[in-house]
């Protein structure tokens, strides 16, 4: 690790092999607490259990099973724990070159985020690192990282050739959600003369109880965040936060007049991950904490 203007730089020569540049590992202390820094290399993220943080490309993500990340070379990141939340996230460390040949078709969605830090391209015209892997898929996924994780540490006659192959699966893979989703928005935006926006809150309010940023509402209308961000609030009189929080404040109504949960599961089962958070985001909205709505408005046991 080499330091830059602040910022901490990992090179490969100081943290992979030369002979196989690539290594796996995870983390799961609940101290983490990484410092933004960038690497020569590409890394891949996976969210294999629990809740944590992740800044990328200047955006803060509080990520779950099943989130998936491509970390170009030069892109600063940083993952740190939430306070009283388990985790664990699942690294992968390696050099392009290891898997670029195999991976030549996949030249609009995988390619650009397997750059060499001196090839890298505008931040602005790289595809979307953030992806979600649905349900489906998830296993698969887990299982490939879990025969990668065998591999590198038993190292038998052969391991380097079956992690190669293993990761370019783990690639593809991502390259089909990317595109599953792609086509899944075409196929919509073809059947109903909806503006793109409506699939966007149908998403909201069908995914509020999980991490939904920006940067997916912009994937899920085929548009550039900044745009996107423009034309919804133009839509719908809100910016996009405040829309995703008032969907899920509108649940928590719900759920707090059933009177059968806690205000503080009730807040974590509509995406809130801090008490404090979600007692302010709703007395913003009603006027009042949850608590005294529960006074108010709570069937009696």
């Amino acid at each position: 690790m080499s330091m830059g203007k602040g910022m901490s730089y990992f090179q490969s020569k100081l943290t992979l092999k030369k002979e196989f540049p690539f290594k796996i590992f995870s983390y799961s202390s609940l101290a983490l607490k990484q410092p933004l820094h960038i690497h020569e290399y590409t890394q891949i993220a996976y969210v294999l259990k629990g809740v944590c943080n992740h800044q990328l490309r200047g955006k803060s993500l509080n990520v779950s099973r099943g989130d998936m990340f491509i970390i170009t070379p030069g892109v600063e990141h940083s993952l740190s724990a939430i306070e009283e939340h388990e985790f664990e996230v699942v690294l992968i460390d390696f050099l392009p070159y290891l898997v670029r040949e195999q991976l030549k078709p996949f030249s609009d969605t995988l390619q650009p985020l397997l750059q060499n830090a001196d090839e890298l391209p505008e931040l602005s015209s790289l595809p979307q690192p953030w992806l979600h892997i649905a349900k489906s898929k998830q296993l698969l996924v887990e299982q490939l990282l879990q025969d990668i994780q065998d591999e590198f540490e038993h190292r038998e006659a052969g391991y380097e050739y079956a992690i190669c192959t293993s990761l370019v699966k783990l690639l593809i893979i991502m390259d089909r959600e990317y595109r599953r989703a792609r086509r899944k928005q075409r196929v919509q935006s073809t059947s109903t003369s909806q503006h793109p926006i409506e699939e966007v809150k149908r998403y909201i309010h069908d995914n509020y109880s999980q991490d939904i940023p920006l940067e997916q509402g912009a994937f899920l209308a085929n548009m550039a965040p900044a745009y996107f961000s423009t034309v919804f609030k133009k839509e719908t009189g809100q910016n996009f936060v405040d829309y995703v929080n008032e969907v899920r404040i509108e649940r928590a109504m719900e759920l707090i007049q059933r009177n059968m949960h806690t205000i503080t599961q009730i807040g974590f089962q509509v995406g809130f991950h801090h008490l404090s958070h979600f007692i302010r985001t709703f007395k913003k909205r009603t006027g009042i904490t949850p608590t005294e709505y529960k006074k108010t408005f709570g069937k009696t046991p």
